[in-house]
């Protein structure tokens, strides 16, 4: 007779033996073909008929069968998982990063395990070694404490790929935006706005001020090649966070403005000096034109919306995952290095209620003059298109466009900037007025 065994509720009841878990090949023997078309549907190869992948999946689940990872690195010495490690998820660059790392990984049949390291140096050098337990193929690894040249001296034998700012990657293989570059793009919008006492929110305090510095330095030799007349003043954060945003500007602005464009470290940073200078009575952009970087989700909807500099996030973890891909059938080659495009996204927190069409760069609107549907019938107009064809480009309905330049319907602001973008080739920079050009 089987054993009998009491439960919580104290009633009597057989103990069932745990269920036996069949293999590939037990798979492969319901299903009627061999273990290699089991393995071929299990990662989605093609050339699998459509009958006989439904069959082999059919025989997954009435066998419950899971793929061995301990089997399948010991046949092809590879565990198909990836780990990407970032310093905190509630930070929209950094989730955002890792999300765009999943869906590139996706396509290339990995697996990605997420790591929050919270800012922590012993967290940081666990995944720079690789973890105690190596269960990845390799690690993606953005850091907050640890330069290139110390994760570089803490790795074992597991690939690694940096993401993110290093001034210096320490001879390993590292994927970014140009920091210098599009720290100029900033200054450059802002000269052309006729500011000229700037202010840097976001000089970093500690040992490693790798994004600061980079982006320092490329403020200072944009204007220092503008031959203009104006000043850069910096202002420290001892991190990037809204609060750390509103606090250091308060002080900052407390005792009036000596700034008038403040470009901020990153929007999370924007968005707490947007709610200082409002709490102070500063007007943006008026007195003060704002800028930050990352174009994070809140920015498009903060008050006024926020100019940013916007790198290309699918790019990064399509490259990112490329260079690692690299770097795991290739440990020996030379370090490479992957730079990732960005673009000046041009909203009210610089342009402010006196916005007009600008074709050189998409950008969001104050919702005061002028009105989205007037500036899309008059972009229309300057690139000479009909709105049957705009309407094609950009996937709605003539009725649709006429009912925005009508002011019947407001677009979105992601809408509005599609519709822009798409025109903006079209247009001609002489056509705006001699303020903007």
């Amino acid at each position: 007779m089987p054993e009998q065994v009491s439960g919580d509720d104290g009633v009597a009841g057989d103990s069932a033996p745990p269920r036996k878990v069949g293999g590939i090949k037990d798979v492969a023997a319901r299903a009627g073909v061999s273990w290699k078309t089991v393995s071929n549907v299990i990662h989605g190869r093609p050339h699998v008929a459509a009958a006989t992948r439904r069959n082999v999946e059919r025989a997954i689940a009435e066998l419950g069968y899971r793929p061995s990872l301990a089997g399948r690195q010991l046949r092809r010495g590879r565990t198909g998982l990836l780990a990407v490690s970032v310093p905190d998820l509630a930070t929209p660059y950094y989730a955002e990063l890792a999300r765009a790392v999943v869906r590139r990984a996706r396509d290339e049949d990995y697996t990605v395990l997420i790591d929050e390291t919270g800012h922590s140096v012993p967290r940081e050098s666990a995944a720079a070694r690789g973890y105690s337990v190596r269960f990845t193929d390799g690690v993606l690894l953005s850091t907050s404490r640890l330069s290139g040249a110390e994760v570089a001296a803490l790795q074992t034998d597991t690939p690694i790929v940096l993401l993110g700012e290093q001034a210096e990657p320490g001879g390993l293989d590292h994927v970014g935006i140009d920091n210098g570059a599009s720290a100029r793009d900033a200054a450059r919008h802002m000269l052309a706005l006729g500011r000229r006492r700037f202010a840097f929110l976001g000089a970093e305090i500690g040992p490693h001020r790798k994004a600061s510095a980079l982006r320092i330095a490329g403020l200072r030799a944009e204007l220092a090649e503008a031959g203009e007349a104006a000043s850069l003043s910096l202002i420290e954060t001892s991190e990037y966070s809204r609060s750390e945003g509103f606090a250091r500007t308060r002080e900052a602005f407390a005792s009036g403005t000596p700034w008038d464009a403040l470009i901020c470290a990153s929007d999370l940073v924007a968005v707490g000096a947007l709610h200082a200078l409002a709490s102070l009575g500063i007007r943006v952009p008026d007195d003060v034109a704002v800028l930050g970087w990352d174009n994070a989700p809140e920015a498009e909807y903060a008050w006024p919306p926020l100019t940013t500099i916007a790198p290309n996030m699918e790019e990064f973890g399509s490259r990112a995952v490329q260079l690692l891909a690299a770097r795991i059938a290739e440990p020996s080659a030379p370090p490479r290095r992957g730079v990732v495009t960005h673009r000046l996204i041009v909203r009210a927190s610089t342009l402010g209620s006196a916005a007009v069409f600008n074709p050189a760069v998409p950008y969001q609107i104050w919702h005061e003059r002028p009105r989205p549907g007037e500036l899309i019938r008059d972009a229309r107009r300057h690139a000479g298109i009909t709105q049957r064809s705009l309407a094609e480009t950009v996937g709605t309905s003539q009725a649709m466009i006429a009912r925005y330049e009508a002011g019947e319907v407001s677009p979105t602001v992601r809408s509005l900037e599609r519709i822009l973008g798409a025109m903006g080739a079209a247009l001609r920079l002489d056509t705006l007025p001699e303020d903007l050009r």
